[in-house]
């Protein structure tokens, strides 16, 4: 398919709910997980933690800090959004929304995951923000 990993970067603007409602502007997405038998990426969106320190205390949101040790897939403190899933069909194309081929540090990566994953096992997440996304609509 492509060569993305999970723990890089996708920049895109896509569908953020199942009314049809799209960014305006394109977002960071940290890869989260990559099902090859499905064939699908599943991404969540990052946010800047700048402006919106109070979006730290929302147990939907995990904070990633920039720095100790510096990241290159973020250049500022961050929050990934939780209480979302993201679905993109894997195709060739994917690869060209890429940040860069860097990926978030392992001993972050492994905290984001587990806080994701961990999330979601123990909180519903409403039909609306279990968005699918084939390569047309990418």
């Amino acid at each position: 398919m492509n060569d993305l990993k999970v723990g890089q970067t996708l920049v895109l603007k896509i569908r953020y709910n199942n009314l049809g409602d799209t960014a305006a502007t394109a977002h960071p997405y940290l890869i989260v997980d990559i099902d090859s038998e499905l064939g699908v990426v599943e991404i969540a969106q990052l946010d800047s933690l700048a402006g919106k320190e109070y979006k730290a205390a929302f147990r939907s949101n995990k904070v990633i800090y920039c720095d100790n040790p510096k990241e290159t897939v973020i250049d500022k403190d961050s929050y990934i959004q939780l209480d979302n899933k993201f679905m993109l069909e894997n195709c060739p194309d994917l690869s060209r929304f890429r940040r860069q081929t860097d990926q978030l540090s392992p001993e972050k990566l492994e905290d984001v995951l587990r806080a994701y994953r961990s999330y979601h096992r123990a909180h519903h997440i409403d039909e609306n923000k279990n968005v699918y996304m084939n390569k047309e609509e990418i």
